[in-house]
């Protein structure tokens, strides 16, 4: 081989290990990366809703049963029982229910409660702030026959006119039996 060929060769192969080295090293960052950010940091957040926007999702025309948890960090019962309707929400996630929080916490208590609240239980479920408070405004516009008592579940299947309000506590085995006639 001449010279003149050589050199070319070196060339292209020299830019190809960069190339490759380049590729390589960004790939161990985004490996380390993976490895040392907090699952926490991809959990869900919070928006802030108005009532309007819980009544359009509430009336939402679908075969899919909601399953909507009114509850607040400061209730006992709610943070008890939230990991069970994590479970059946991840349980189910083949079927056609769908569980969303309505935190009823105080918009003053949001970034410094309510969402490192979210963010250590690694929620994966779609979470909302009702800033609503008067509650008398709307708690009987969820369900006319509830009384804003916390906790408080209210499923909804719109297409099989099914609407119920459940204003207590729930177990995983409670909660799981209430929603067996909707898993198909």
């Amino acid at each position: 081989m001449q010279k003149k060929e050589i050199v070319p060769q070196l060339f292209f192969t020299f830019i190809c290990v960069c190339i490759n080295e380049v590729f390589v090293k960004k790939l161990i960052a985004l490996l380390f990366l993976s490895l040392v950010v907090s699952p926490a940091a991809f959990t869900q957040t919070v928006s802030i809703i108005k009532f309007g926007q819980l009544k359009e999702m509430m009336e939402k025309q679908s075969d899919t049963t909601y399953v909507f948890n009114f509850w607040a960090t400061w209730c006992g019962p709610c943070v008890k029982e939230f990991p069970d309707f994590q479970k059946v929400s991840e349980k189910y996630t083949d079927k056609k229910i769908r569980v969303i929080f309505i935190s009823l916490d105080f918009k003053k208590n949001y970034e410094n409660t309510l969402v490192p609240f979210i963010k250590k239980k690694n929620v994966k479920n779609t979470v909302y702030l009702l800033d609503e408070p008067d509650y008398n405004s709307w708690i009987d516009k969820v369900y006319q026959a509830w009384g804003g008592e916390l906790p408080a579940t209210l499923i909804i299947n719109n297409k099989s006119s099914i609407k119920k309000i459940y204003p207590h506590e729930f177990t995983f085995e409670e909660l799981e039996n209430t929603l067996k006639p909707f898993i198909q």
